[in-house]
C-alpha cells in the first residue's frame, strides 16, 4: 500500500474523529475515541487456490462446453467453502502507552543487541502482540462474536494458522490504525485540518 493512500485513510480517520457529537471522555480514554475498522478474510485457503486453479482452467473454455458446465458447478461448490471460512476481525488503534508496553515486554523477553536491534523473535513477537492488542473482536459467517480480551498466544495461533495473506492484511491494518493516532498532531500543525 502506497504511502499516499496511507495518508488519505489516515486523514479519513482524523475527519471521521472531527465529526460533531457527543463527547464523552471515559471512552476516549478506554480507547473508544482511536480509529477503527474491520477487515474480512477467508480462512479456508486449500479451497481458495483450487477456485483459482478451476478458473484458470475456464478460462480456456467455451463457456457451452459440457467441461465448463462441470468446471462451474465445481466452483460454485468451492465458493460456497471459501465463504463459509469467513471472518471479520475488528481492530483499533491503540494508545502510545500500549505500544510502549508491548515494546517493554518484547525487550525483556528478547533483549536486543547493537547489531541485531529487531531480531526475528523480537519482531514476530512485538508485531503478534500489537495484533493482539489491536483486536477488538471476531465475527463469524453467522453473526456469532468473540469479543474476549485476545492475548499474545492466541494471535500467534491465528498468525499460524491463517493465509499469508490474511495475517498479512490484518498486520497491515494494525499498522495503519495504530499510525493514524499520531497523524493528529502533525496534520494540525502542517495545516492540513483547520484549527478550532
Amino acid at each position: 500500500m502506497s504511502e499516499e493512500k496511507i495518508v488519505e485513510e489516515a486523514l479519513e480517520a482524523v475527519r471521521d474523529a472531527q465529526k460533531p457529537g457527543v463527547f464523552n471522555l471515559s471512552e476516549v480514554i478506554k480507547g473508544r475515541g482511536y480509529p477503527q475498522k474491520d477487515v474480512t478474510v477467508y480462512i479456508d485457503g486449500e479451497a481458495a487456490f483450487e477456485l483459482v486453479e478451476l478458473e484458470d482452467k475456464m478460462k480456456s473454455l467455451k463457456e457451452d462446453s459440457k467441461e465448463y458446465a462441470e468446471l462451474e458447478k465445481q466452483a460454485e461448490e468451492l465458493a460456497h467453502k471459501v465463504q463459509n471460512s469467513k471472518l471479520t476481525f475488528t481492530l483499533r488503534g491503540v494508545s502510545q502507552s500500549v505500544v510502549e508496553a508491548v515494546t517493554e515486554k518484547a525487550d525483556k523477553k528478547f533483549p536486543r543487541s547493537t547489531e541485531d536491534e529487531y531480531n526475528s523473535d523480537w519482531f514476530k513477537f512485538y508485531v503478534t502482540s500489537l495484533v493482539a492488542e489491536n483486536l477488538v473482536k471476531v465475527t463469524d459467517k453467522d453473526g456469532n462474536v468473540d469479543e474476549h480480551h485476545f492475548t499474545y498466544e492466541e494471535v500467534s495461533e491465528i498468525r499460524d494458522n491463517v493465509p499469508i495473506e490474511s495475517w498479512t492484511l490484518l498486520v497491515n491494518t494494525m499498522q495503519k490504525l495504530t499510525l493514524a493516532t499520531g497523524y493528529f498532531k502533525g496534520l494540525t500543525d502542517a495545516g492540513f485540518l483547520p484549527k478550532s
